[in-house]
């Protein structure tokens, strides 16, 4: 009677668990996935859903993102460039409008950008708030936290955001550091085992460090070590790419930080009185536009913006990503501007720093690069930026990968720039790297071991979740 018993109770919990995925799941290889799984494996699969498949992110995302909040407002679009049709794209796809900078530089790896961002919290009157995905507790965490804490001692309200995973998965970790200092800071869905919570996607990657709601920088760095390219000490550094920018834009960034905290703590953030003024900047106004994605409003903003900016290229679409596992709809945009004749280039890292990733990617690229897509590998130090160059004046840069966990799994944003200068900048940094970058061959690709080719094309089954 009791193995009866067990037996239905076990047919109830899969077909349950299968259920549920089938009712709640967006993409439908992933709800296969789970249904599969669950069914097969009656134990095993529906103990595995409840820990890793139920996006309980996006359900609490959902009751606190939409908690007497009001919508972002709609901003008149600037039609200042030739490429305006082009800003209706993000402004449809997230429903904001334009805003303006008053100065933006870029700044390479963590020699350029650290001592910046120290220098802006040290002279922080009102507020610093900082949105990592990675702060770890190295020479250059060790920097930041001394000034934070030096920043909160003036009487600077000092707020962080560290995401959960990213927190516990580089030891010795920074959290208790942090609050040993004294500093308020708040673990974007931390891992526990009660209740479960041990989500591997669904993670806040973020990068944003935003002073004073004037000043706001973000990119693809972390606050880590491994971003000092020149440093010897460091074995496998990672190239990276970051944004300064100063004006209103840095306000539609502090209220993101506002929805991100309340998400982490419940607490409601109130916008102080009018930020400090700047010094007057020499640099010329331009106009950009941040673009919030995750897995609750925001779901697949990115993407679209991806899709819709890859199909207005007419001259050239050169993209840098450290990971590419793309969709078919993106494969599709890319292509059809490769047919349109537009000038399409991909920069990749030679190895990546993710082992499953970087074999489910060359089974990607394999097939890509056999169809007469351009894809370019960039020997070590791996290049760990995330940009793209539409034409001669827009660009977008951010803290997403071309993957399925960035794009429909993460919590990740991006920043859409309407300017000739910035694309020309760019321009000239993506040709830097292409000097010292490889084209891929297929033929090269294609006499690799039979096993290679298996080992990747069998990693390649897992991308919607690398």
């Amino acid at each position: 009677m009791f193995n009866v018993a067990a037996s239905i109770t076990l047919v109830l919990l899969s077909i349950g668990a299968a259920t549920h995925a089938l009712l709640t799941k967006d993409d439908s290889r992933s709800a296969l996935a789970w249904v599969s799984f669950c069914l097969l494996m009656p134990l095993v699969g529906p103990i595995a859903y409840v820990l890793f498949g139920i996006n309980r992110t996006r359900s609490a995302a959902q009751r606190l993102y939409h908690s007497n909040q009001p919508s972002p407002p709609e901003l008149e679009l600037q039609y200042s460039y030739r490429g305006h049709e082009r800003a209706l794209i993000g402004q449809r796809a997230s429903g904001r409008g334009l805003s303006r900078y008053d100065s933006l530089d870029f700044l390479e790896n963590g020699e350029q950008l650290f001592p910046a961002m120290l220098e802006d919290i040290a002279n922080a009157k009102q507020q610093v708030h900082l949105c990592t995905y990675l702060f770890q507790h190295d020479q250059v965490g060790r920097q930041f936290i001394s000034s934070l804490k030096a920043a909160q001692a003036r009487g600077v309200e000092v707020r962080i955001i560290i995401d959960g995973l990213g927190e516990l998965a580089y030891p010795p970790r920074v959290a208790k550091a942090l609050r040993r200092a004294g500093l308020r800071i708040a673990l974007f869905d931390p891992i526990r085992l009660i209740p479960p919570s041990l989500h591997i996607n669904l993670r806040n990657h973020r990068k944003t460090l935003i002073i004073d709601r004037r000043i706001v920088y973000t990119g693809g760095h972390n606050i880590s070590a491994r971003h000092l390219v020149e440093d010897p000490a460091i074995k496998k550094p990672a190239r990276d790419l970051h944004l300064r920018l100063t004006g209103a834009i840095a306000e539609n960034f502090e209220l993101a930080f506002h929805d991100d905290w309340r998400r982490c703590t419940g607490e409601e953030l109130a916008l102080s009185d009018a930020p400090p003024t700047l010094p007057p900047s020499q640099s010329a106004l331009g106009e950009a536009r941040l673009i919030l994605d995750g897995p609750d409003e925001d779901l697949d903003k990115l993407n679209d913006v991806l899709l819709g900016v890859f199909s207005s290229a007419k001259q050239k679409l050169w993209l840098i990503t450290p990971y590419f596992l793309p969709d078919s709809d993106i494969i599709g945009a890319l292509t059809a501007a490769r047919l349109r004749g537009v000038d399409v280039r991909v920069l990749l890292p030679e190895r990546g720093n993710i082992h499953l990733a970087h074999w489910a990617a060359q089974h990607t690229v394999r097939r890509l690069v056999r169809d007469g897509l351009p894809i370019y590998l960039i020997p070590a130090p791996f290049i760990h930026t995330k940009a793209i160059i539409i034409d001669d004046d827009y660009s977008l840069l951010g803290s997403a990968n071309i993957d399925p966990r960035s794009l429909r799994l993460n919590f990740e944003l991006g920043i859409e720039l309407f300017s000739v200068e910035c694309s020309a900048w760019l321009e000239e940094y993506f040709e830097q790297l292409l000097t010292q970058a490889e084209r891929v061959d297929p033929l090269a690709l294609d006499k690799r071991p039979k096993w290679m080719v298996l080992r990747d094309a069998i990693s390649w089954l897992f991308s919607p979740f690398l």
